[in-house]
Order: C-alpha cells, then sequence, then structure tokens
C-alpha cells in the first residue's frame, strides 16, 4: 500500500517480484494525478482513507509519507494513525517504509508496534524510517 500521492512511490516500487500496488489516497484529484503516473498494471487504485481501508489479503509491504496537518493545524496524531493502520495491514513478515520531517514524533508508535525500526536516511529536515516484524 502506498498513499497515492502524485504516485511517485508507487512508480518507484514497481519493481521485478512486485506482483500488485494498492494505492490509496483520500484526495480525488490526488488519485487522479496517480492514475496518469502509474501506468503498471500491477497497479490498483483506491478512493478511501487509508487509515480505515482493508486490503483483500496482508500486505508484504507498506510505503508512506504520511500527511501531519489537519487544515493548518500540525497534528501527529494523523501520522500515527497511518502508522497504526500499516501494522494493522501488514502480513507478519511485512515491512514498512516511511517518509517523515525530522521533528515529526514517530519512532515511540514505531517502536510500540514493532520490533525493529532504523532510521535508513535523511538530511535535515526529513527522515526515512525503516520497520519490520510486527509485534502482536
Amino acid at each position: 500500500m502506498a498513499r497515492a500521492g502524485a504516485g511517485s512511490r508507487a512508480r518507484s516500487s514497481a519493481r521485478p517480484g512486485v506482483t500488485s500496488l494498492d494505492l490509496v489516497e483520500a484526495d480525488h484529484s490526488a488519485l487522479t494525478c496517480a492514475r496518469a503516473n502509474v501506468t503498471d498494471p500491477r497497479a490498483a487504485f483506491h478512493w478511501a482513507d487509508a487509515t480505515r481501508w482493508a486490503p483483500a489479503a496482508p500486505l508484504d509491504a507498506v510505503i508512506m509519507n504520511p500527511p501531519f496537518h489537519s487544515g493548518r493545524r500540525a497534528d501527529p496524531a494523523l501520522g500515527r494513525a497511518f502508522i497504526e493502520a500499516a501494522a494493522r495491514v501488514l502480513a507478519p513478515h511485512g515491512q514498512l517504509w516511511l517518509v517523515a520531517n525530522r521533528h515529526l514524533p514517530y519512532e515511540t508508535a514505531l517502536d510500540t508496534l514493532f520490533r525493529d525500526t532504523t532510521e535508513i536516511g535523511g538530511d535535515a529536515r526529513f527522515k526515512i524510517l525503516h520497520a519490520a516484524r510486527k509485534r502482536r
């Protein structure tokens, strides 16, 4: 599952061995943009709230850049809800990759839901986090 956005993360994820891509996006305009940018036949597009969406079967991987604003107000709880949703839809062996602004406090939520969490990249403004081995 990828939050669809414009589709760039999904496009770069469509590698050999990937059997399907589920792009989930609540913003219809963003989903329309993703459809235009991701023409891979393995892609399925879902106009839905990613925190409530449920796949037909557990997923091997989730890639996301969760929103952290409700209107103009920063709301880190929104990002935590996306992390909780990822843990819910992932298979036991599933992995999560997350891009977030450096200041957002997502590590505690990740550590609560996954056994292995690591910052695998980033810079002064952003961080890339990887989480694996869901806790039961």
